[in-house]
């Protein structure tokens, strides 16, 4: 097991992990970045380990992505091709993993944004965005995909040590009405 996955495995990311492809996409992702996990590390050792993820993550959701964006009309046509020369159900076993790796890349984004308390709306926003990019290319509508990241967000919260704290006021009107 790599740093980055120590890493990921700490904040208890691992949670994503609910299916076998999953575990794939995760291997792929702490392979790939494994190296500038570590690079980051040594050149801000100060900096808290979260804040490095969500670096990488920002870094890997870009990448994916712009990925996707920049080929989504040639994916397509070639999505069509193999639908056209071996039938529906062949040219379903061909997989996207363009699209694999946004998906996770996604949820773990979101997941970390949840676990470090981050706004809400931004990433409400992020998983709109994201789940508008890859509904032309899956069977789900672009709001049953922004529900499921923003699953994964609501996931970092439940995970999180951070303690959402609530404004004095606010706390003495609530003890109030308890009362």
């Amino acid at each position: 097991m790599n740093k980055l996955e120590t890493a990921l495995k700490d904040i208890k990311a691992d949670c994503l992990l609910n299916h076998a492809d999953a575990q794939k996409q995760w291997d792929v992702f702490c392979e790939q970045y494994v190296t500038l996990f570590e690079k980051v590390r040594l050149n801000k050792p100060d900096s808290d380990t979260t804040h490095h993820l969500l670096g990488i993550l920002t870094k890997a959701h870009i990448e994916a992505q712009t990925l996707i964006q920049h080929h989504q009309e040639s994916l397509g046509k070639m999505e069509q091709v193999f639908k056209d020369t071996l039938g529906e159900e062949h040219a379903s076993r061909f997989e996207n993993q363009s699209q694999k790796q946004l998906i996770f890349v996604t949820h773990l984004w979101l997941y970390i944004q949840g676990y470090l308390y981050m706004d809400f709306s931004l990433a409400n926003d992020h998983a709109e965005q994201t789940a508008k990019i890859l509904s032309p290319m899956s069977a789900q509508q672009p709001e049953a995909l922004r529900s499921e990241f923003l699953g994964s967000f609501y996931q970092g919260i439940d995970n999180s040590p951070i303690e959402k704290t609530t404004h004095p006021i606010l706390g003495w009107l609530k003890s109030l009405f308890k009362s």
